[in-house]
């Protein structure tokens, strides 16, 4: 059989159509792969639409105060309280053990309460206008400047009495020269002025009568030098051995210091609980601590008040 040539023109055709497929199949690969990429694409977008939004943290400006924590450190401890704050009962069990004594008010105001110990430069601060029990601080010489101390105000005789004290002339110690009371607190304007009279009276003083002495002797002091720190002070014990003990007693003593207590309250002063070192358990005064006389504290019961005196200081004071 005699083999013929196919015509160039079918192997034209021929090639045409396979090239022609060639290029199809590579379109539908192309659109396959666009349409992957595309739908990967969407997919991303979707996931990132649809993903949480996080909360926008809003930090301090550093000029700004940083709050307090609530919750104290565990490497702060909190602060022990001072012991400062607490009012003295170291006599109290005296008072219960004692019902003829009138007990100290340990709530009131006016009550000094202990202090860190100030020292002399506290107590040389101070001036007294007093009686006796008193006055013996200064021929003592338990203040500074010894004799020549200014800081005891009482009569020549080294005493005087609370009734009389509206007209009575005591010494002053600047000049030697007897002066009204009022006279010599206008002259020298004292820091700190102690009150400490009233055994001159309780043995024939109401509440009333004694009240009313007191209290103006008080306000006319902080009238005439409003500068002036008032502390008005207990009257001290007595021991039976005191001459006249029956006409004062303690039991009158302890009534009276509650009357001066009422007092500081009523006038904004302080009151200094000085008995309370002076006391024994029986309610009298300590043998010890005062001269044979049984009414005047001896010089180891006046350095006993000083100490007292210089430990629970007025409050407050520069």
């Amino acid at each position: 059989m005699e083999y013929r040539k196919p015509p160039s023109f079918f192997i034209c055709l021929l090639l045409l159509a396979m090239l022609g497929g060639l290029l199809l199949l590579a379109a539908c690969s192309t659109n396959f792969n666009g349409e992957k990429l595309q739908t990967a694409r969407t997919e991303i977008r979707d996931d990132q639409a649809t993903a949480p939004v996080l909360p926008t943290i809003t930090r301090p400006s550093p000029s700004l105060t940083t709050p307090t924590p609530t919750s104290t450190p565990t490497s702060r401890p909190e602060p022990t309280p001072t012991p400062t704050s607490q009012v003295d009962r170291s006599a109290a069990y005296i008072y219960e053990a004692n019902p003829k004594l009138t007990p100290v008010n340990y709530g009131s105001p006016a009550l000094l309460p202990p202090s860190e110990d100030r020292g002399q430069e506290y107590v040389d601060r101070i001036t007294f206008i007093c009686d006796s029990p008193t006055y013996w601080m200064w021929p003592n010489e338990l203040l500074s400047g010894g004799k020549d101390s200014k800081q005891i105000w009482t009569g020549p005789e080294g005493t005087m009495t609370l009734a009389y004290q509206s007209t009575y002339h005591i010494l002053d110690p600047f000049d030697k020269k007897q002066r009204p009371i009022r006279d010599v607190v206008a002259l020298h304007k004292p820091d700190i002025l102690i009150i400490a009279l009233g055994i001159n009276g309780i043995s024939f003083m109401d509440e009333e009568y004694f009240s009313k002495e007191y209290r103006d002797l008080v306000t006319d002091i902080q009238t005439i030098s409003p500068d002036t720190i008032l502390i008005l002070q207990s009257i001290y014990p007595i021991t039976h051995r005191y001459k006249h003990y029956g006409n004062i007693t303690n039991a009158m003593i302890t009534e009276g210091n509650s009357w001066i207590m009422k007092i500081a309250e009523e006038t904004d002063c302080s009151y200094l609980d000085t008995i309370s070192v002076l006391l024994n358990d029986e309610g009298n005064a300590k043998d010890e601590l005062m001269r044979k006389d049984g009414l005047h504290p001896n010089v180891k019961g006046l350095t006993i008040i000083l100490d007292y005196i210089r430990t629970h200081a007025y409050i407050g004071l520069n």
